[in-house]
């Protein structure tokens, strides 16, 4: 190698480590402006879902002729049909659970404390002191404590008030965001991509075609994964006779929308069901409902939805979890993953077209994985298959050695 090409390659890898430093720089500034206005950040957040779940049926629309205005609108009956439908069909049903639950709560609390202090006894710590329903009850009844639990509430009482409004505003002003976003949304693509000077132009619509890729599937896969997840799990639940298999399906089905969260919450429920109001035979087979639908998911239901992924590893996601739990709570959890495979997305295109002097295409296979059959489609390739030799005829014109 000439000291050209050993200078020209110091001279991109100092171009990247810059351009990493902007980036960390740009990022951190980007957590603190939603650190400050985070309040933004749950009716943003989604709004950005209802795109990605709409966005390609308004597209399709438009393609056909339809104005973005009328398909929006179409878009948006739809999506909240199937909801309202959603909720008709089970809400009788987490309705009548959630009765029950707080009518057997005290049987619940008291078979909880119970296992609690037998386990404290296996492990040694027989003196512990667990309370039982009635003496929390006559706790919270002293007049003192009731006082002092008053007092604590009134100074979390701004907190509260701020959740509430927080959470008002993510239903009214998320779907508004999300409806005007969906109108004007090619248009907006365009002025992003405008952005950048013309010989850039075609690259950072590269880019951004592999962001919406990852970024779209990801989201509208992990909401179709839920879903069967959450299905899974109730449907196994009622199978095996467990009391208040929806509300747990429910509760496992929608944490599954973070990733590895949701099928291990919904077990670790299923079995504290299954102990505190059957037996260890229901525990033993909810253990085994919760393990099935993990299997299942991970091998069949999550390869097959998602179709085209970026490779990210176990590690990698869990503590991109837990950084943005640290961060920004239960949005940091909701948005690491997403926040995380965008960052592999931009930092890997340019590592890999700078540094290492490959095509687009080169960069995103090395950053995507698909399924062998939807990437022979898309390259048009055609797989080619060795000949057994065992298999192989002699040439007629051969003596067969």
């Amino acid at each position: 190698m000439g000291e050209k090409d050993v200078g020209s390659v110091f001279r991109r890898v100092g171009i990247f480590s810059w351009s990493v430093i902007g980036v960390m720089l740009l990022i951190a500034a980007s957590f603190f402006v939603l650190i400050k206005g985070r309040v933004i950040l749950a009716p943003l957040l989604l709004s950005v879902v209802i795109i990605f779940i709409l966005n390609p049926f308004v597209s399709w629309l438009h393609r056909r002729g339809v104005p973005r205005l009328l398909g929006a609108i179409l878009g948006f009956l739809v999506f909240f049909s199937a909801v309202a439908l959603l909720a008709v069909v089970l809400l009788p049903d987490i309705v009548k659970q959630a009765q029950s639950f707080v009518e057997t709560f005290p049987a619940l609390y008291d078979n909880s404390t119970m296992q609690a202090k037998d386990l404290l006894a296996t492990a040694g710590f027989e003196n512990v002191t667990v309370w039982n329903y009635d003496q929390l009850v006559e706790y919270l009844n002293d007049p003192e404590n009731r006082n002092t639990l008053i007092s604590l509430a009134l100074d979390q009482l701004g907190s509260v008030t701020a959740g509430i409004f927080e959470f008002i505003l993510v239903f009214l002003i998320g779907p508004v965001l999300a409806f005007y976003f969906l109108i004007d949304l090619p248009s907006v693509q365009q002025r992003m991509v405008d952005v950048f000077p013309d010989r850039r132009k075609a690259e950072a619509a590269h880019v951004g075609r592999q962001l919406n890729t990852a970024l779209g599937g990801f989201l509208r896969g992990q909401l179709v994964v839920a879903l069967i997840v959450g299905v899974m799990l109730s449907l196994g639940y009622r199978v095996i006779g467990l009391q208040f298999w929806l509300l747990i399906g429910l509760i496992g089905g929608l944490l599954n929308i973070v990733p590895f969260l949701g099928p291990w919450v919904g077990g670790f429920l299923g079995v504290l069901v299954a102990v505190t109001t059957a037996d260890v035979g229901t525990a033993i087979w909810a253990v085994v409902v919760a393990v099935i639908v993990q299997q299942i998911d991970n091998n069949f239901v999550s390869p097959s939805v998602l179709r085209a992924t970026v490779r990210l590893h176990p590690t990698v996601t869990l503590l991109a979890l837990v950084l943005g739990g640290t961060v920004a709570g239960i949005w940091g959890v909701i948005i690491a993953v997403p926040l995380t495979a965008t960052l592999k997305i931009l930092l890997g295109h340019w590592w890999r077209t700078r540094i290492l002097d490959q095509t687009w295409e080169e960069a995103s296979e090395a950053m995507f994985e698909e399924p062998e059959p939807s990437r022979l489609l898309r390259t048009g390739e055609v797989p080619v298959v060795e000949p057994d030799h065992d298999d192989v005829e002699p040439d007629e014109g051969s003596d067969g050695s």
